[in-house]
């Protein structure tokens, strides 16, 4: 259960989101091998395994998530990236398939981290 503060948190980070994202300051981790369902996939296999064919696509959907889609706040904990940072985990419903997105702030803007098919 989120609490009010948690949920403030996510509003404010929705709403810099979309600002960041009408500025161009989004990127996407495309270089990533993820296990999906015990399978190595590449971040852009990936995407096209649910339908979308550019990285410009998840923005559209980065854009229409809520509060309500929010699973998890958390600090990152991977020593490769800022471990300072937030993580905010979506999960939404996309072209008929459950999706993970992992997001975080960082001073070039957005980055999504993860863009797949939840395992």
């Amino acid at each position: 259960m989120m609490t009010v503060l948690t949920e403030d948190a996510i509003e404010d980070f929705l709403k810099t989101c979309r600002k960041e994202i009408k500025k161009g300051n989004c990127h996407f981790v495309a270089n990533r091998e993820l296990k999906i369902k015990g399978r190595r996939k590449k971040a852009m296999q990936a995407l096209y395994d649910l339908n979308i064919m550019s990285i410009d696509e998840i923005w559209t959907y980065v854009l229409q998530l809520t509060k309500e889609d929010c699973i998890d706040v958390s600090f990152d904990r991977d020593s490769k990236r800022d471990m300072n940072s937030e993580l905010f985990i979506f999960k939404k419903k996309i072209n008929g398939k459950n999706v993970y997105i992992k997001l975080t702030m960082r001073t070039s803007g957005i980055i999504c981290i993860s863009f797949h098919e939840d395992s």
